[in-house]
């Protein structure tokens, strides 16, 4: 009895330690706005993992990541195939927007096609975009978190045909 109490308690701890999904955190710009450090211009490396729906083996890729506050984001892939790509086409226009946003400070930009959620910890914070109801968006993305410190550390983009591509970034 006293073996059953003991694991009833350690898994009601780790239930209520649980970290929680930033979903969770409705929020309004003015409540997280001066929690999220100015982006500036970055060069770093990235690491990136797309999973799509019915394909059991992600793909991984990795390469170096710039973002240019006048000119956008722009993905130099090295592995496994050496391509660049700039986030201004159909499918990904949207995330261009929303980093330049972020990095500005201007979220009034995509206030209007996004809900958002945010927490913050010591020194992290994450910021979660869902496409409104109304939004073109939504049409292609069901969701965004953005994981950062001083400069966005992941992206997790969650597609409506089921994908979801994360990005991790390393400052050189």
């Amino acid at each position: 009895m006293k073996n059953k109490l003991f694991l009833a308690f350690i898994l009601l701890f780790f239930s209520l330690t649980a970290r929680a999904d930033v979903f969770d955190y409705p929020s309004k710009i003015s409540s997280f706005i001066n929690e999220i450090p100015e982006i500036t211009n970055i060069t770093c490396d990235f690491k990136q993992q797309k999973d799509i729906k019915n394909v059991k083996k992600p793909v991984i890729s990795g390469g170096k990541f710039t973002f240019d506050r006048e000119k956008g984001v722009l993905f130099e892939t090295l592995y496994p195939v050496k391509s660049t790509v700039s986030y201004n086409n159909r499918d990904y226009k949207q995330i261009n927007v929303v980093i330049k946003a972020i990095s500005d400070k201007k979220y009034s930009t995509i206030e209007s096609e996004f809900d958002f959620y945010f927490q913050n910890g010591k020194d992290k914070w994450e910021l979660g975009l869902k496409p409104k109801k109304s939004s073109k968006s939504k049409e292609l993305l069901s969701s965004i978190e953005i994981y950062g410190s001083a400069q966005i550390d992941k992206i997790i983009i969650r597609t409506q045909n089921g994908n979801k591509t994360t990005i991790w970034f390393t400052a050189k």
